[in-house]
């Protein structure tokens, strides 16, 4: 099973690869796409198992609101902050995220996943993204 430091590592290194951080953050601001999730799914497909991310979108949507409410105050913030009070709130995201990430993980424990393929793209085809398997390749960096 994928423990939380492992997500949390996958997903830095990930999200630092050139192109990832980009594609995610337009899935999230076009389509409604979930960072941590995507990433999940990522490392999902790269240990060869899949899962129906069907199964995270409870979680997600009981979260939606706090994570909005929280990004949209940082980016309006971000001009009438100095550095060490934007770097504060950035943190606090991140915090945020990680458990996130811990309640993904929790759903995952509880609908272990299978050998296989294709729970990204079904997450992109979910969001109604047009051209997914393009993006799914953006995604993988």
């Amino acid at each position: 099973m994928i423990g939380p430091d492992e997500f949390w590592q996958f997903g830095e290194q990930h999200y630092a690869r050139p192109g990832v951080a980009a594609a995610c953050l337009q899935l999230q601001d076009e389509h409604g796409a979930n960072v941590n999730l995507l990433l999940l799914l990522l490392l999902l497909e790269e240990q060869g198992l899949a899962t129906d991310p069907a199964l995270f979108l409870p979680v997600l949507e009981a979260r939606r609101g706090l994570f909005g409410q929280w990004r949209q105050l940082r980016r309006r913030l971000k001009e009438q902050l100095d550095e060490d009070d934007y770097g504060q709130l950035l943190q606090h995201e991140l915090e945020l995220e990680r458990w996130q990430q811990q309640e993904l993980l929790a759903v995952l424990e509880r609908h272990p996943p299978a050998p296989g393929s294709g729970a990204l793209l079904d997450y992109l085809t979910r969001l109604q993204v047009a051209d997914a398997p393009l993006w799914q390749l953006k995604l993988a960096g």
